[in-house]
């Protein structure tokens, strides 16, 4: 799955300003194998303004997820990716599509995450594609203030229950 994500011929530089800055926080987010907690939280860090504020939508799926409701700092949203790759063998990102507002200083991203859960079982069983979208406000420095991901509820539900297999729970 492949999309040109390459910044439009024309584009202003507000507008490439926005288009680089956003694709640099999720390539960010990358596996690394060279980090020991195999993503790199300092150039995530570097991305983002003092400020920095996640949160996750769908509403009604975060609703039913008291640890992803509210507003997230910088710290917040890392400890609940750190929490999270340990039970990942690996993880690709693919950027498929790509919106920007340089008026509102946003961008809307729609990104694959082909993930592969750690534990028993095939590699093709252990596989979920999380397909998300995710919304990115910049401030003026082009540092991103606010960032906002719509979680795919059925994939994050895939997830769990694989998890929960590995520790022998019915679910």
């Amino acid at each position: 799955m492949s999309t040109d994500t390459s910044t439009p011929s024309g584009a202003s530089e507000a507008y490439a300003q926005l288009h680089d800055a956003a694709l640099k926080f999720i390539n960010a987010q990358a596996q690394d194998p060279a980090h020991p907690k195999r993503m790199n939280f300092e150039w995530i860090e570097s991305l983002v303004a003092p400020d920095f504020q996640h949160s996750w939508g769908h509403n009604y799926a975060v609703s039913k997820s008291p640890p992803i409701q509210g507003r997230h700092s910088f710290q917040s949203f890392t400890q609940h990716l750190e929490t999270m790759l340990p039970n990942l063998e690996s993880w690709e990102t693919t950027v498929t599509g790509i919106a920007v507002d340089e008026i509102r200083k946003k961008v809307v991203l729609r990104i694959t995450y082909l993930m592969r859960v750690k534990g028993t079982g095939t590699a093709e069983d252990r596989q979920v594609e999380n397909d998300l979208v995710w919304s990115l406000e910049m401030n003026e420095e082009g540092k991103i203030r606010k960032s906002t991901e719509f979680i795919d509820a059925i994939a994050a539900g895939r997830i769990k229950a694989i998890l929960e297999g590995q520790r022998g729970k019915v679910g």
